[in-house]
């Protein structure tokens, strides 16, 4: 009688046999929170980065600004004599009046389209006003330590070496120019108040 062999060759493999393959729903969504996480870092290293390069420009304009005042003060030395300079400001305030009356140039005659200063008082006002509001017309909030500052503001001081003496701020005495703005916190995001202060004497 023949010996009959079963057929192993159709079995399937048992349940515990089997491997499963793809991803699971957990393994998505750790994915995707990794995922999230290291772009939010990526934003705030970004954002750091904008805030830092907006108060090196800030500084950087509040310089230029205090050495443009100090090449108009060397160039009208009758009117740093005669105190012009002395106490002159710049703000939104300040803009938002009246521009000064002759709007003179240094340079004479001008083509005819500007008048002359005739004195170093005069040209001290015109030199205030283009420093702190620039050469924009009455109404136009342009250019200058007010407009190109968040929040600009400065001031010139005197200190008269001889208060005594015929000149409200005698030749060879110091001035003082400040300037001052404020500047996005790369931390928390609030304003806080910078100042720069440059001591000449013109």
């Amino acid at each position: 009688m023949p010996i009959i062999l079963p057929n192993t060759t159709s079995r399937k493999p048992l349940p515990c046999c089997q491997h499963d393959s793809g991803f699971t729903l957990i393994e998505v969504l750790v994915t995707l929170v990794v995922l999230s996480i290291g772009l939010l870092g990526l934003a705030e290293l970004q954002i750091s980065g904008l805030r830092a390069n907006m108060s090196s420009e800030a500084r950087s304009k509040a310089t230029l600004l205090a050495s443009d005042i100090v090449e108009r003060m060397r160039a009208n030395p009758l009117g740093v004599a005669a105190g012009a300079y002395h106490g002159i400001a710049a703000s939104k305030t300040i803009c938002a009046g009246v521009r000064p009356v002759p709007f003179c140039s240094s340079t004479s005659g001008n083509n005819g389209i500007v008048p002359s200063c005739t004195t170093g008082a005069t040209m001290a006002a015109v030199d205030a006003w283009v420093w702190g509001c620039g050469m924009a017309p009455p109404g136009v909030q342009q250019g200058g330590v007010a407009n190109q500052l968040p929040n600009g503001m400065a001031s010139v001081t005197c200190n008269d070496n001889n208060p005594d003496d015929a000149f409200p701020c005698t030749p060879g005495s110091q001035n003082t120019i400040t300037i001052s703005w404020n500047e996005l916190s790369p931390t928390d995001g609030a304003f806080t108040p910078q100042t720069i202060s440059l001591t000449i004497v013109p």
